[in-house]
This record gives structure tokens, C-alpha cells and sequence, in this order.
């Protein structure tokens, strides 16, 4: 843990009066996106790629039916975000704030699975990151997911920089 944290946060770590572990956890930041809660997008840590990295599988999606923004799926009024699981064999890392940065959501925090996808995929994991799509995941070749549907309007609002119309989503890119 203390590798870590000289790692991930060596200031922190080494001038203030704190545990290794509030060096590099989330909680630590004191604000910002990588508190509230949501993982952060897979373009963000995966080299601006919209796909689920290496050793991830797609665990789930959900859709937000309100979307106004100007970044991929503008003018469609809908966005699906699709989950990038960690594979139960595999190592995605600590979990942390994206690129170490409190301004950037978390990464491999949140063990959870909606489920609507790889449901040969034993277990819950933690979600690493997660994808855009503008076209229900169910309908994507290579997803390997079903039509059930989940609604988190409160996800409409977020943006990255990197969810820009000419990124798009590849069907059956991704780490499973």
C-alpha cells in the first residue's frame, strides 16, 4: 500500500499525517468528480478509445432518455453507457481517480453489474470504466447483451472531452 502511495500521490503521502491508503482512495480528494460516485469513461484512461480496455468484459448498460448535450449522441436525445467490468481472472489496478486527477472520476471502484451483458461471465467485479454508444447495446453485434432496459437520467450530464461525435464505438472492440 505504501508502494502505492508514493506512486500515485508522493507529496501527499510523504508531507501530510495520512494513511497510504488516503493517499490514493478517492475519498481522499475532498471534492471534485472523482467523489460523486460515477466511474469515469473508458476514452479518459484507454488513449481517448470509447471501447472497454484489456482485461475488462462488458458487464451491463443503462440509458439516459434526456440527453441534451453537444458530445456524442447530440441531436439523438438518448445515450447508453455501457460497462467495462474487470474480468474475474484479471488485474485492472486500485482502485483510484482517473489519471490520478480529483477533477476525473473514479476508475475500478464500484463493484457492480447490471448483468444485461456476457451473462456467461460468472460473478460481480469492479466496474473499470465505462463506454458510450448511441444505439441500444442490445443491438450491437459483439456486446452480447439482451433488451433489459435501466434508466439513470442523472448521468445525462456527463460529458468527457473525449466523447466527441467522431469517436465512435467499434461492435465487438474491447478486452473480452
Amino acid at each position: 500500500m505504501a508502494g502505492s502511495a508514493m506512486m500515485v500521490a508522493p507529496l501527499r503521502f510523504l508531507l501530510r499525517p495520512i494513511t497510504a491508503w488516503a493517499a490514493i482512495a478517492p475519498g481522499s480528494c475532498g471534492g471534485g468528480l472523482c467523489d460523486d460516485g460515477y466511474t469515469a469513461f473508458c476514452c479518459e484512461i484507454n488513449e481517448g478509445k470509447n471501447v472497454c480496455p484489456a482485461n475488462t468484459y462488458i458487464g451491463g448498460w443503462w440509458m439516459c432518455t434526456a440527453y441534451t448535450g453537444s458530445g456524442l449522441c447530440a441531436g439523438d436525445g438518448v445515450r447508453y453507457y455501457v460497462d467495462c467490468n474487470r474480468l474475474p481472472d484479471k488485474s485492472f489496478g486500485p482502485c483510484r481517480c482517473a489519471n490520478h486527477n480529483c477533477a476525473e472520476r473514479r476508475v475500478n471502484c464500484n463493484v457492480f453489474r447490471y448483468g444485461q451483458c456476457n451473462t456467461q461471465i460468472p460473478g460481480v467485479t469492479e466496474v473499470s470504466c465505462r463506454v458510450v454508444v448511441c444505439e441500444n447495446p442490445a443491438g450491437v453485434d459483439g456486446f452480447n447483451c439482451n433488451g433489459s432496459v435501466a434508466v439513470d437520467d442523472n448521468t445525462c450530464s456527463h460529458e468527457w472531452n473525449c466523447l466527441t461525435p467522431l469517436v465512435g464505438q467499434r461492435p465487438g472492440a474491447g478486452g473480452a
